[in-house]
This record gives structure tokens, C-alpha cells and sequence, in this order.
């Protein structure tokens, strides 16, 4: 085993399962061995195993002569050599894997390579598995992994030479909070900006959510006390993703930028701040005895903030946060906050009310037009602001909606307007009813003769019964109902005249298909001389 633990603890499960043997003294080791080597164990990852009396004696004699290193596993004398394949093959395997890669050429895979060593003969088909390759080439350094990590990804600090010119916003799980008034114990999330000039946090706070509304109000927080900045750098959370937040920035003219998705070297700066968060200020927090509240933890980083992290010596900037920020601040003014709220209203769908014609945001009930009531609609409002809101239907903002006044009655759906024509309903049923009787009557005059009768399988089988004087079961109902699909159409009298004759020649009480079969016959006789065709 390569890891020296794994091997101790190996060792250990072995003594455990000699231990009566090692320890005794008398004669009874050889029984102890034997009742050992019948015992089921259970090795390092819960799975059942056993071990034959030779493996046993061979553990104990390790035992007394070394202790506990004798029951270690030995190491293979050729670790980390090539048993697999030869030095040439692998040597060829490298140079294929290493003829591709350049910028718009991947690296060739360890299959293609398996493939091209057997095509050119240097190996037998399925002699190489992918695995053995994919170990010895990444033992190598020669792994697409590696290869692409340490020889192709490039990275560079980003270079900003003023305040504000780009700000990276992130959410961070934080320590856990009491919630009043039932006291429920929830995670704190903070969404803080920072500075990548001066490492200066312009603003922070804690929430309960990782939303769009706690995103929101702390860029709002930050515009109304700092001005536009150039450049919003962010993750791929799902806050992130709120289309009207892009937007917003786009008409505030605030390039909004993504990273890169699972590539953290893009995100350095604020897990930095992150980690000296965790380390100098939450660390504090849990340390407590009491959970803070979410105002009160909001009320404690503040101070961390401004009397801590703000004023230490920054290593990568080897001046203070608060200094860098001061010394070469030249802000851009800070929007109209009317404009701002009106890009970044939440947006949330509701049903209007069948009879009030109303919607409920945040607990306010809004008067919206009754042409709405029962529609699904979209609300577009300012939490912070209810003094109205956006309604908007089919993608397009249809009205202001204001609070319903106590007392107002719902206005009603307005009538539509008379077109001044009437249409008689009952006059065009009649003159349809009349049209559909004077079609009917045409097409009976034009109907032919009607067919000659046909006797019906129920009356065959009551003229059978009476032939035979019992009642049919149902398999010779079954073999009726064959005969009748055979030898129709049967004439009734016809049929009638034929079973009476049978009855008299044969007699009553045979099987019904005695019967069958001389209907048939005096059947087909009369056909013939009739001359129809069947």
C-alpha cells in the first residue's frame, strides 16, 4: 500500500484476527487457527472476507517475529516501474500523445493512441487497456488533465488603474443567525461589492436569501451613496441571472461582466476577502454564546469594517483599503433613484381576482382593470416603494395599478356595445330542420326494394332446440353460430320447412351437429335448384 496509514490500519484488522492464537500460551493454538480460519470478518470498507489456516499461521509467525510491522502488507520491491508495457511502446504512446495540442488542437485521446500503436503493429489488439495508458501517461506528466493545466491555461492579474472602475459583487455563506420572534436558527448570506483598485468594500450586508431582492437593495444602497461604477464583475449564481438586473445595468450603462463558469482563478479577489472574513471577523461570531440576530451580526460587521478591514495595511496594494479608495476616488454621479427603481422592480406573476378584480403584492391589494379578472399576470413593484405598481400582460405593461381604496366598490366589466342587429336563433333552426326533412324524403324515393328477410342466429338456435327437444349449452350455441355465419343468408321458411323435416327423419335428442349437418345438405339442394348463389 502506498499510504502508510492504510498499511497500519491493515495491519491492525490482522492482529484482530489472531489475537486469541498470538496470545495463547497452551497447546490450543492449532484449534484457535482452525476456528479463525471459519470466522467471516469484515475488512476497512464493511465488506465480509475469510482467511484460509495457512494465510493465519503465516500472519502469526509474522507477528512473533517483527509485532505489529510483521502483519503490514510489503511493499512491491518494483513499485512504480513498468510492468504493463514496454519503455518503446510508452515512449511512442508519449510522442502521439504529444504531436497534437496547440491552441486550436486538442489532445489526442488515449484511445486514438491505443489505436494508432495497434495499427502499426506495435501492439496486438486488445492487448492495452485504456486504463493501464491513462496511469502510466499520467505518471509521465503526460495526462490530458495535466497537460492542459499546467501547459495551456494562462492566467493574468487584471490591471485597473482607478476606483470604481470595476467593482466584484458576490454572494458569501455566512454564520447563523436567530430570526424573531419564534427564534428560528437560519443561515446569514452576505452580498458585498468590492473595489478591485483599492480593495475597498463599498458595500456589504448580510441577508436571508440569495436573491434577486437582497441583490437589488444593496446595489441600489450602492449607487445612492457612491455613483456608477464602469464594470460589475460577477458569478454565475442564480441572483446573477435576473434578466431586469441586466438590464438595469445595461441603461445605466454599467458593463456587466460574468466569469467564467468553474474556473475560480477568475473570482481571486473577493474569495480573498472571503477568507479574511471568515478568519478575523466570523470566526468572532461563532465564538459568541448567544447567536446574534441578523440586524445585530449586520451591525457588528459594519464595525469590522470600517475599524478593521478598511484601515490594515492590504498585502497586494501595501496601503490601507480605506487610503487607495480616498486618495484617488473620481466617482461618476449617482443616477436619478426614480430611474433606478423603476429598472429594478422585482417582477412576480399573480392572478387577478374573479370578483374584485384586484392583485396582492407584499400583503397590498391593487386595483387593476376588470378586463384582467381571471387572467395570470405579471407585477412589476418596488418593495421598498408600494405606492404602486406594473401590470404587465402578454409582455407588454398595460397599466399603473394604485392600492384599492377602503370602501371602493370593484368597478364592473363594461358592457359591450350593440351592434343594433338581431339574429332570430329559433328561425334558422327551423329553416335547417325543414332543409334536412325535405332530404330525407328525397332519398327514400330514390331508395330500392327491400331485401327478402333473413332469419335471425337467435331464431335459428330457438328452431334447433325445438328440433332436439333440450336446451343448447353453450359450446353447441357456439357451433349455431358458426353454421349461421356459414349459410347465411338463411330464408326463414325455408329454414323453418328444412329442420322440420330433419326432425322427422332423424328423431330428436342427437347432437346438434347431426342436425347441422343435414340442414346443410337439404340447404344446399334447394339452392341448387333455385339456382342462387351463395
Amino acid at each position: 500500500m502506498a499510504d502508510p496509514d492504510d498499511a497500519l490500519e491493515l495491519g491492525a484488522l490482522r492482529y484482530r484476527i489472531i489475537a486469541d492464537a498470538a496470545e495463547d500460551t497452551t497447546a490450543s493454538v492449532t484449534s484457535t487457527i482452525r476456528n479463525a480460519s471459519q470466522t467471516e470478518f469484515v475488512d476497512l470498507r464493511g465488506r465480509p472476507f475469510s482467511r484460509s489456516e495457512r494465510t493465519l499461521w503465516r500472519y502469526l509467525a509474522g507477528f512473533r517475529e517483527r509485532g505489529l510491522e510483521g502483519l503490514k502488507p510489503k511493499e512491491r520491491k518494483d513499485q512504480g516501474t513498468i510492468r504493463a508495457l514496454s519503455r518503446e511502446i510508452l515512449d511512442r504512446a508519449l510522442e502521439l500523445r504529444r504531436e497534437t495540442g496547440g491552441d486550436d488542437d486538442p489532445l489526442r485521446a488515449t484511445k486514438t493512441i491505443i489505436d494508432i500503436l495497434e495499427r502499426e503493429k506495435s501492439i496486438a489488439p486488445g492487448a492495452l487497456k485504456r486504463s493501464t495508458l491513462d496511469r502510466h501517461l499520467q505518471l509521465q506528466g503526460a495526462s490530458r488533465r495535466q497537460l492542459r493545466r499546467l501547459g495551456k491555461k494562462v492566467f493574468k492579474k487584471i490591471l485597473t488603474i482607478a476606483p470604481f472602475e470595476l467593482l466584484v459583487v458576490d454572494f458569501h455563506h455566512g454564520p447563523y443567525v436567530r430570526v424573531p420572534p419564534n427564534g428560528e436558527i437560519r443561515r446569514a448570506l452576505l452580498c458585498a461589492f468590492i473595489d478591485h483598485y483599492s480593495r475597498y468594500v463599498p458595500e456589504a450586508r448580510y441577508y436571508l436569501h440569495e436573491d434577486y431582492a437582497a441583490l437589488r437593495f444593496g446595489f441600489r444602497r450602492l449607487l445612492q451613496a457612491f455613483g456608477l461604477p464602469q464594470k460589475l464583475y460577477r458569478d454565475n449564481g442564480g441572483a446573477f441571472q435576473a434578466t431586469r438586473f441586466r438590464v438595469a445595468c445595461e441603461r445605466l450603462e454599467i458593463k456587466y461582466v460574468a466569469s467564467k463558469p468553474y474556473v475560480a482563478e477568475g473570482r481571486g479577489l473577493i474569495e480573498r476577502f472571503n477568507g479574511t472574513l471568515k478568519s478575523q471577523f466570523e470566526s468572532e461570531v461563532k465564538r459568541r454564546d448567544e447567536l446574534p440576530t441578523l440586524d445585530e451580526l449586520n451591525a457588528y460587521f459594519a464595525a469590522w469594517l470600517s475599524e478593521r478591514y478598511h484601515r490594515d495595511v492590504h498585502s497586494e496594494i501595501d496601503e490601507t483599503p480605506l487610503v487607495r479608495f480616498e486618495r484617488d476616488a473620481l466617482l461618476r454621479p449617482a443616477p436619478d433613484l426614480a430611474d433606478v427603481d423603476e429598472f429594478l422592480r422585482l417582477r412576480e406573476k399573480r392572478s387577478v381576482h374573479k370578483k374584485w378584480s384586484v392583485v396582492d403584492v407584499a400583503g397590498v391589494r391593487f386595483s387593476v382593470n376588470p378586463a384582467l379578472r381571471g387572467r395570470k399576470v405579471h407585477v412589476l413593484y418596488d418593495p421598498s416603494d408600494l405606492a404602486y405598481v406594473l401590470v404587465e400582460h402578454e409582455r407588454k405593461i398595460v397599466e399603473r395599478a394604485l392600492p384599492q381604496k377602503p370602501g371602493a366598490t370593484p368597478p364592473d366589466i363594461p358592457a359591450v356595445p350593440s351592434s343594433g342587429r338581431k339574429t332570430d336563433y329559433l328561425e334558422l333552426l327551423r329553416t335547417d330542420h325543414e332543409a334536412r326533412a325535405r332530404a330525407e324524403v328525397s332519398a327514400l324515393r330514390l331508395r330500392t326494394a327491400p331485401t327478402a328477410p333473413e332469419l335471425a342466429l337467435v331464431d335459428l338456435i330457438a328452431l334447433t332446440e325445438h328440433a332436439r327437444g333440450t336446451v343448447m349449452t353453450p359450446d353447441e350455441r357456439a357451433l349455431v353460430s358458426a353454421f349461421f355465419r356459414k349459410m347465411r343468408p338463411l330464408e326463414p321458411d325455408a329454414t323453418t320447412a328444412a329442420l322440420e323435416r330433419v326432425q322427422r327423419r332423424l328423431g330428436r335428442a342427437l347432437h346438434v351437429r347431426v342436425y347441422l349437418d343435414a340442414l346443410e345438405t337439404l340447404l344446399v339442394r334447394q339452392r341448387a335448384r333455385t339456382g342462387e348463389k351463395r
